[in-house]
């Protein structure tokens, strides 16, 4: 009798009988009523019908996440057995059954063993191979471990009895020990073995032998297929390798990026990150606390998290893997494109509505830099622009109001000076102390802003008495008096009443109040003309406009009003009042010639309020830093929510407690900052991932020294880290890659590694030349019919062309040759149809980031370098990189010639030799 095998024997039915074992002590605990406590067993239990009952709300929420964590056992019990060897103190060797979510309690459901959340301290266990030694921290000091044996498993249930799927089964001293099973099924492979043990019967099964045999032949055939790729989805992979888990592991407020090339799991950890910081028994003690402050309810709210992606298309295609490890996405894969727009328009009301913002949002871009590097350059100058200004105002404003008659205000402006050191000048974080000391301010603005309403309201009735026209003439001239800029407003001035802009009249009525109060502060001031909008309706007005003498002590009111404003809604205007600084900035930078090229459409374009999505990301990112600081200041003083903060608690509400970013080059450095600025301060977790050499974008981030510049401006210290074994690709088509990552900019020499263990098939890349129209469907078809044949079924198979306008075409020529095997195909169009996982898809080729399949064909590789001969060479790599083991490149002339160096790399034709 063999040893190995009746140790393999006994493990597999350890194993097997664990998962009936877990699955059914989590189905009683479930049938239980009122698992977890009662919201009765608070001391004063609250009404949950009205006030916050945050008590009852974090109950409630607890144990809607216990019995959620126990459904979930139930049909999954756990992903993993380990058995370790502590060399000093405790047992000798514990055995370990790790959840790939939370045990939900059932911590010694498994009679001689543990059960623990593989996302836990220990759950790192059983990211080591068998053999290798381990040092873990429990509770707080360092523990080594050996791992003796290890399994890896997908659990199933096969007619009404426990299963698994085996993805790693190790001993030490054995190494992988899977080919002694010959089946990935560990109850088939079990089978075999206890036949193999029980020994010859009396009467020779003659039968039995041959169908084990031919059992045999069919596994060895098929062991290569192990890993075909049938559809658009992340392979699942219940435990990572040691250096994704100790990535993932890194603590819940921390900003990382993790670097890596295709295939090599970069998309896994973050969504096993996601996961494990979600759930309460793999959070380490500091993050339990962290959690805790922050407020646990909210923390694990459905829309408390976002992830940022380049494409439409990668929802659908994550949204299996966030369920599979229990976080559904609802709503919460999302493009920056459309996270820039919602900002923009509907929270920081830059862009223009019915009602209300400033720019108009176009594709154009007259920035001399749009790249990442001239994106972050343009923000760092209206960051230092905006922020002197807003200094500045404060110290005139102040230096004013020392001054200024009555003593009250006097005594206020003198002590606000005091507080502000031996120089008595601002700086940006002495505007946020009127977050929470502008009482005495707002008492004597109340005062003030009834005597100018009234006296306005005397100035301007008397105007329009006198000229009943007037107010129809100005709205006669509202077109052109909207695209005005007024450089004279009073910015602290009382926002246009809701309505205004829908009617004509009451918008021009707006704008003769305005104006008088322009004028009537102008005159205060000693000025004897105003510009802007203002300037226009005077002269629309002409000498009907009422003596200057006569508004003097209304305009003394109302620029004393205005230099406290100034003080007081400091805070709000270094948020809500960036869009209009903005537009007096580029003016001036325009004018220097920095930043914005010259020229009259260029004018034009500034003059029109027109905004590029290069600027906008750069003043976006200028208001989300500012309202971080704002919180983070708020927060530390625990400042009361009064009416006058709303408007920083509507900013507040689009925080996210977890923030990640999914293919990051793609982005430039100023989008990653605004990604990293929507992370809540109170706990600032983001965690994004890329690879350099798959930037397809004009702007994303060219190489790791712009992270210092985001750390910089974000204020952060991120983390950087690398990763490189591959595991999606065959050999060939490996060293295929690496060979083109050296031909792009910033390519280095590393190697992409293989997974241990991995069994691939190894196809060579087919390179056909001279290839278009008819002749390219045959060859298309034919080398379809092949990848068919040698896998068995038909994989998941993509197409990649340049633009969705030839997909349709394509499509038309392959259907029919494709019907005499009955396969279909289907065009996906516009980056947001995925299509059928038995289809034949032809994709356009820019939106195919992070996507997998098992063949791949890239037609026209030379037209592509024709169209974009400074990025094609990324996106033949990003082609490239998505196919697992066949891949086809054909062109419709030559390979370019940036692509030569890698004909070697390929075989011409066909797969079948």
């Amino acid at each position: 009798m063999d040893s190995r095998d009746q140790v393999l024997v006994n493990l597999g039915d350890e194993i097997l009988t664990a998962m009936a074992t877990v699955s059914e002590a989590a189905g009683i605990a479930l049938s239980k009523p009122n698992r977890g406590a009662s919201v009765t067993a608070l001391a004063v239990p609250s009404n949950r019908m009205v006030g916050e009952a945050k008590a009852e709300r974090h109950m409630l929420a607890s144990n809607a996440e216990a019995r959620t964590a126990l459904a979930r056992l139930v049909e999954d019990p756990f992903v993993a057995r380990v058995d370790v060897e502590w060399p000093k103190g405790g047992p000798r060797q514990t055995t370990y059954y790790f959840a790939r979510r939370s045990a939900a309690g059932l911590t010694t459901a498994i009679e001689g063993a543990a059960f623990v959340a593989s996302g836990a301290k220990l759950g790192a266990l059983a990211e080591y191979e068998a053999g290798e030694t381990v040092i873990i921290e429990i509770n707080g000091v360092d523990h080594k471990a050996r791992i003796v044996r290890r399994a890896i498993v997908t659990p199933q249930m096969r007619e009404g009895l426990w299963d698994a799927v085996l993805a790693n089964f190790e001993i030490r001293n054995w190494g992988e020990i899977l080919e002694l099973l010959r089946a990935e099924s560990l109850r088939i492979g079990l089978d075999g073995l206890k036949r193999k043990l029980a020994g010859p019967t009396e009467i020779e099964d003659i039968v039995g032998r041959l169908l084990a045999e031919a059992a045999e032949a069919d596994a060895e055939r098929g062991r290569l297929r192990r890993k075909v790729v049938d559809r658009i989805a992340l392979r699942d992979r219940p435990v990572l390798n040691k250096f994704q888990g100790e990535v993932y592991r890194l603590p819940l407020d921390r900003q990382v990026i993790l670097f890596g090339p295709p295939g090599s799991g970069k998309t896994t950890t973050l969504i096993k990150r996601l996961a494990q910081k979600r759930t309460a028994d793999a959070l380490t003690e500091r993050e339990t606390g962290l959690v805790a402050a922050y407020d646990r309810a909210r923390f694990v709210r459905p829309d408390s998290w976002a992830m940022f992606s380049p494409t439409e298309l990668l929802k659908e295609y994550l949204g299996a893997a966030f369920s599979k490890e229990g976080v559904p996405d609802d709503g919460n894969v999302r493009t920056w494109e459309k996270e820039r727009h919602d900002l923009a328009r509907n929270v920081f009301g830059i862009l223009r509505t019915g009602s209300s913002g400033r720019f108009q949002l176009v594709e154009r871009s007259f920035l001399i830099d749009p790249s990442s590097r001239g994106s972050a350059a343009l923000h760092d100058g209206f960051a230092a622009y905006s922020e002197t200004i807003l200094t500045r105002r404060c110290d005139e404003a102040l230096a004013a109001l020392r001054s200024a008659e009555g003593d009250g205000i006097r005594r206020q402006a003198l002590a606000l000076a005091n507080a502000l050191g031996p120089e008595g000048r601002f700086s940006s974080t002495d505007v946020l102390r009127f977050l929470d000391s502008a009482d005495g301010w707002q008492a004597e603005i109340r005062g003030l802003s009834e005597a100018i309403s009234s006296g306005l309201n005397r100035t301007v009735n008397l105007l329009l008495n006198v000229n009943r026209s007037l107010l129809d003439e100005i709205a006669g001239s509202l077109p052109t008096l909207r695209g005005e800029d007024d450089d004279d407003v009073d910015e602290e001035a009382d926002e246009q009443p809701a309505g205004a802009a829908e009617n004509p009249k009451r918008e021009a009525l707006e704008l003769v109040m305005a104006t008088m109060r322009n004028w009537a502060r102008a005159v205060a001031e000693g000025r004897r003309s105003i510009g802007g909008r203002s300037g226009r309706v005077i002269s629309l007005v002409g000498n009907r406009m009422p003596p200057a003498e006569s508004l003097l002590d209304l305009g003394k009111q109302i620029a004393l009003r205005a230099r406290m404003r100034t003080l007081v809604q400091a805070p709000r205007s270094s948020v809500l009042g960036l869009p209009t600084l903005y537009a007096r900035f580029r003016r001036q930078v325009t004018r220097e010639g920095k930043h914005f090229r010259a020229g009259e459409e260029a004018g034009r374009f500034i003059d029109r309020n027109l905004i590029s999505t290069g600027e906008l990301d750069a003043l976006l990112l200028v208001m989300l830093r500012n309202v971080r600081r704002l919180i983070a200041y708020a927060d530390s003083r625990r400042i009361e929510s009064t009416a006058q903060h709303d408007w920083l608690n509507t900013l507040r509400s689009r925080f996210l407690t977890q923030v990640f970013v999914d293919e990051a080059t793609d982005l430039s450095a100023v989008q990653l900052a605004c990604t990293i600025e929507l992370a809540d301060p109170a706990l600032r977790s983001w965690f994004a991932c890329g690879d350099l050499r798959q930037r397809i974008t004009g702007y994303g981030i060219r190489d790791e020294a712009e992270i210092e510049w985001l750390n910089r401006v974000s204020e952060t210290k991120i983390d950087v880290r690398s990763i490189n074994i591959g595991y999606r690709q065959s050999e060939k088509l490996r060293e295929l890659c690496d060979a083109l990552a050296l031909l792009l900019d910033g390519g280095d020499r590393q190697r992409t590694e293989a997974s241990k263990g991995s069994e691939e098939a190894n196809a060579w890349p087919l390179l056909e030349e001279g290839l278009s129209g008819q002749p390219l469907a045959r060859w298309l078809a034919e080398r379809i019919g092949e990848v068919e044949d040698a896998v068995g079924r038909l994989p998941s198979i993509a197409i990649f062309v340049d633009g969705d306008a030839l997909i349709d075409p394509l499509v038309g020529c392959l259907q029919p040759l494709l019907a005499e095997r009955n396969i279909p195909v289907a065009g996906c169009k516009e980056g947001k149809v995925v299509g059928d996982e038995r289809e034949v898809r032809v994709f356009d080729v820019q939106h195919i980031k992070g996507l997998e399949f098992e063949a791949v064909f890239f037609v026209g590789a030379d037209l592509l370098a024709e169209r974009l001969p400074d990025l094609y060479r990324r996106f033949v790599y990003v082609g490239m990189t998505r196919a697992a083991t066949y891949l086809g490149l054909t062109c419709e002339g030559a390979l370019p010639a940036g692509l030569e160096p890698l004909r070697s790399h390929f075989r011409t034709n066909s797969w079948v030799k």
